[in-house]
């Protein structure tokens, strides 16, 4: 009998490549005002594919933009870096069924959480300006214990924490293995967010697939 549904945070309760879009703003509006229009946009479209939906060591990334970019005042790749991790959760784009899902979970009668990949800092701040952590009943930040997906034991750490068996716990996120391996191996049930940077990657017959968060009611 499943007790909880837990959540993946960015491209499951968030529309990350939105949000993404919403950060680079600021970014060139901070660091590179005089730039042109079609020089900022070509620089953007870098960030994009290089930035590889958030799954990258941001220094040795920005590092390698200030390189591609032949960008010879720029502040550190570390000083880059502490601006995404503080000012990205300024721009959350929250999918809009994202609240009413987690109100009517509660209302079935669920326990409601979130496990998130991160440093504690930046994941923080996105929960705390999301508006949903009011509706989750335990925010576990990877960066704040040490233990980060797809280690089965942030899930299983999650669960006991909850006073729960993992087997009583649905998690639900868009990245094939960090959420839905991670996961399974712990021994939770599952649901696919098929949305994002790994959209129709490594889908499997095993585990239900959504295109839209609501539609996690129909799994539980």
């Amino acid at each position: 009998m499943i007790k909880a549904v837990l959540f993946d945070f960015d491209e499951t309760l968030q529309d990350r490549t939105a949000a993404f879009e919403k950060y680079m703003d600021t970014f060139f509006a901070d660091f590179c005002p005089d730039i042109s229009e079609s020089e900022k946009e070509k620089r953007k479209e870098e960030m994009r594919i290089t930035g590889k939906g958030g799954y990258v060591n941001r220094e040795e990334w920005y590092s390698s933009l200030v390189k591609s970019w032949g960008w010879s005042d720029a502040p550190s790749a570390k000083v880059l870096a502490n601006h995404y991790d503080t000012l990205f959760g300024d721009h959350n784009v929250i999918f809009p069924d994202s609240k009413k899902l987690l109100e009517e979970l509660k209302r079935r009668g669920y326990i409601t959480g979130v496990i998130t990949n991160g440093p504690s800092v930046l994941q923080n701040h996105k929960m705390d300006t999301s508006g949903l952590r009011p509706y989750c009943d335990i925010v576990i930040v990877s960066g704040d214990i040490g233990i980060h997906k797809p280690d089965p034991e942030i899930f299983r750490y999650t669960a006991k924490k909850l006073n729960l068996e993992p087997g009583e716990c649905v998690y639900v996120g868009d990245h094939p293995i960090n959420d839905i391996q991670g996961a399974l191996e712990a021994g939770m049930k599952a649901i696919r967010m098929n949305y994002g940077w790994f959209k129709d990657q490594e889908l499997r017959e095993d585990v239900p697939t959504i295109d839209s968060i609501i539609d996690v009611l129909k799994y539980v």
